[in-house]
């Protein structure tokens, strides 16, 4: 029979020392036993083969002087040291003016959240966006992260210290996310075993390393980036068993990748915890029922993040995003090639775009995979060299991360992703899974580090590491912009031109509510920072893109019906006349008869729409449809004549006959989620809104309740009695007010959970924990 053993050592969070006795388990195999957290290797008489937890054990607990207040200083130290690497890093864009987030998060996340500034500041709800593609439901569009706590607390705060602070305070937000994950992955190698050196070692490897160096202008996928650490952390914890405040943690950081913004990483998040459970049971790291402990907390993090999925499904049925699949193909992924820069970060020249060579559209930011020599010859000396089981089972799982992130550039990432049904194949977008690979990574070059490494080889392989992934990817084009080089859109100037601006504002604002530009040559920056200026367009740069005004603009703009940004080609066509559109912007000619040059400023002439109809007039005629394709015919058909016909998609029995009355509208007060008209017909009359349709708005005719029929495919209308009426007609998405009340009980659960207090064990008042297989 094999001799009992037994292991003393000091725990990292406890005042007592611990003294567990294993008994020897059925079958002649001793228990392991140890303190379950980041001991020394034990020594058995027989290698360990059993599960985690053994079956019988004896717990001594013995008291001893406390040792925390030293262990917190040394953790301490750490996490200061981690949070100036990340000030270092984004030193230009936090500290410097003049510098921000490239590309998308100017374009994208900017105007977003400028527009959900401004409506907080003026005490409204941002419910309704009027500025982009004739209105949009802004609180749907999850790239807005309404409610992602940082991101409105930064939008909250740049009322207090100015609307000019917005992007910077923003840029805080998203670095000190980056330091979050760096705590995270921190915390995360010591509860693995690592030695505190080569923990910080892997934080320095994840915060710095290729992810965040790359995705600075996604903030969406940098914020739910930030959150897998402590995704994966849950995970280990809850390998001994269902302990519901960690399953109550690991939900909420996964509905967080939900709120953060990019949907893409948060499927990542949510598919790597459930590979890393199957891993760690496969690997006898962690209890069978792991992998089912993770669809629980699936379903408690979707409940969590309903108040933001729900609406967000909403507004995906009713927009471009539901035909994805018509131009993502087999699922798209990191080209094959970016893994040269594993070892040679700049061998595409990704750090200078006049000379970027890489290959046939691929994204530069997905051409950067650099996570230092250093860290990855520990990740590999780790995987490769007689590996422990949670080093061998880490390096299974990055190396799966890695084919998945490679998407269809190899044959078996064609294969499976060919396989997959279209509905979750245009969800997934592999590429995303970037952030789980570059994890793996970082914790193999812990584990590797803490293995093959003494602790002053550790902080000083750290150290080399930080000033490596310093020198290399800090203010690179991905990271960094100039705004002397790119000054972009901003209120009151536009590439740089404040003229341009305060012209375009003039001409615009000469009715109420303001009328709408559009473009024919000009940058797509133009339409989708369109809430920073403050002026209205018919236009937008969306993957959210309303199905309706991507058909209306297709009449005069022809293209796929995935499209999101079409700039006016057919000038001449009266359909654009129908959205408001009153002024045209242009870098070249525009040949059409309805619009003359009124102005020239900055390269750019701005043309007048003389055919451009009010924003709520009249139609002499309606004509019935069926349905939005049957409406999209007819507003495509040659002869068409919007000021004339108005396609209504109701039952011709529900619409006035015959010719129409005309009449009067005059708007008593305009809001973006609320509109009040004062009309005048001598008879029964139809009243067209050039505003964008959508499920929520509801109308009042001197206060009833009246129907809002979808009209010319894209906008509203109303059928109204003779006489003089007043109209309202207000935004108000009850599918918000039930999706919140979903997420406040999952929250109130949540929150009851962990501060739930742990169930007593025999040893002691909290159940004891196993050590970390080995």
């Amino acid at each position: 029979m094999a001799l009992p053993w037994q292991t003393l050592c000091l725990p990292t969070q406890r005042t007592s020392v611990r003294l567990e006795i294993g008994h020897p388990l059925p079958g002649g195999k001793p228990a392991k036993a140890g303190c379950g957290q980041n001991c020394p290797p034990h020594v058995s008489s027989a290698p360990f083969r059993g599960p985690p937890v053994p079956a019988q054990r004896d717990t001594i607990s013995i008291p001893v002087p406390n040792s925390d207040r030293a262990m917190n200083r040394s953790n301490a130290s750490y996490f200061l040291a981690l949070m100036l690497e990340v000030a270092v890093f984004y030193r230009h864009v936090l500290f410097e003016r003049g510098f921000v987030f490239p590309w998308d998060f100017r374009g994208v996340h900017l105007p977003l959240a400028t527009f959900v500034a401004g409506a907080l500041g003026r005490g409204q709800w941002p419910l309704w966006d009027p500025y982009t593609y004739c209105g949009n439901p802004i609180f749907a569009n999850i790239q807005a992260a309404l409610f992602y706590p940082p991101v409105l607390g930064a939008t909250l705060a740049s009322n207090w210290f100015g609307n000019g602070t917005l992007p910077h305070l923003l840029a805080w937000v998203v670095a000190a996310q980056v330091c979050f994950a760096g705590w995270c992955t921190f915390a995360l190698l010591r509860r693995l075993g690592a030695a505190p050196a080569a923990a910080f070692l892997s934080a320095t490897v994840y915060q710095l390393g290729c992810f965040f160096t790359s995705q600075a202008e996604h903030m969406g996928a940098m914020q739910g980036g930030a959150w897998l650490p402590l995704v994966w952390w849950c995970c280990w914890e809850l390998r001994e068993g269902l302990r519901w405040r960690w399953l109550a943690t690991l939900s909420l950081a996964l509905a967080m990748t939900v709120l953060a913004g990019l949907p893409q990483v948060a499927v990542a998040a949510f598919g790597s915890a459930f590979a890393l459970a199957v891993v760690l049971a496969l690997f006898r790291l962690g209890r069978r029922r792991l992998p089912l402990h993770v669809l629980l907390a699936w379903v408690w993090a979707l409940l969590l993040a309903a108040v933001q999925v729900i609406p967000t499904a909403q507004l995906t049925r009713h927009s471009v995003a539901k035909f994805r699949a018509e131009w993502l193909k087999t699922g798209g992924g990191i080209k094959l090639g970016a893994l040269y820069s594993l070892v040679m970060p700049n061998y595409w020249n990704v750090f200078d775009l006049s000379k970027f060579h890489g290959p046939a559209g691929a994204d530069l930011t997905f051409l950067y995979l650099y996570c230092s020599m250093a860290g990855l010859a520990l990740a590999l000396c780790a995987a490769l060299w007689k590996p422990d089981r949670r080093a061998g089972g880490f390096a299974l799982f990055t190396l799966a991360a890695g084919i998945w992130m490679l998407g269809d550039s190899t044959p078996i990432g064609r294969a499976i992703f060919g396989a997959l049904p279209v509905e979750i194949r245009i969800g997934i977008h592999p590429e995303y899974n970037l952030p789980v690979f570059a994890l793996g990574v970082a914790v193999l070059a812990g584990l590797g580090a803490s293995r093959f490494l003494g602790p002053r080889l550790q902080l000083a392989a750290a150290v080399a590491i930080a000033i490596d992934l310093i020198a290399v990817g800090s203010g690179r084009p991905f990271n960094t912009a100039s705004l002397a080089v790119e000054p972009g859109i901003t209120h009151d100037a536009i590439d740089g031109s404040a003229p341009l601006a305060a012209r375009l504002h003039a001409l615009t604002a000469a009715s109420t509510p303001a009328a709408r530009f559009d473009m024919a040559d000009a940058p797509y920056s133009w339409s989708s920072s369109a809430p920073i200026l403050e002026i209205p367009t018919a236009n937008g740069c969306d993957p959210l893109a309303p199905e309706r005004v991507i058909q209306w603009r297709l009449s005069f703009a022809p293209g796929e019906r995935w499209g999101t940004c079409y700039q006016v080609v057919n000038a001449a066509s009266p359909a654009i006349g129908l959205g408001n559109v009153r002024y045209l912007v242009s870098r070249s000619p525009v040949d059409a008869a309805q619009f003359h040059a009124v102005d020239r400023i900055a390269g750019y002439t701005l043309y007048e729409n003389s055919r451009a109809l009010p924003r709520y007039f009249f139609a002499a005629r309606v004509q019935a449809a069926s349905g939005l394709e049957d409406a999209a015919r007819a507003l495509h058909a040659t002869g068409f004549d919007p000021a004339q016909t108005a396609i209504v998609e109701a039952p011709a029995a529900d619409l006035p006959a015959g010719p129409l009355a005309g009449g009067d509208a005059v708007v008593v007060s305009y809001e973006p989620s609320r509109v009040r008209l004062r009309t005048h017909s001598p008879g029964a009359s139809f009243l067209v809104a050039a505003d964008a349709w959508y499920p929520g708005w509801e109308a009042t005719i001197d206060g009833a309740p009246a129907p809002i029929h979808p009209t010319d495919v894209a906008f509203r209308g109303l059928a109204l009695p003779p006489g003089d009426h007043m109209i309202e007609m207000r935004f108000v998405p009850y599918i918000l007010c039930w999706s919140a009340a979903i997420s406040v009980l999952a929250l109130v659960a949540a929150l009851a959970a962990c501060l739930r207090k742990p169930r007593a064990g025999p040893g002691g008042p909290a159940r004891a924990r196993a050590p970390a297989p080995r």
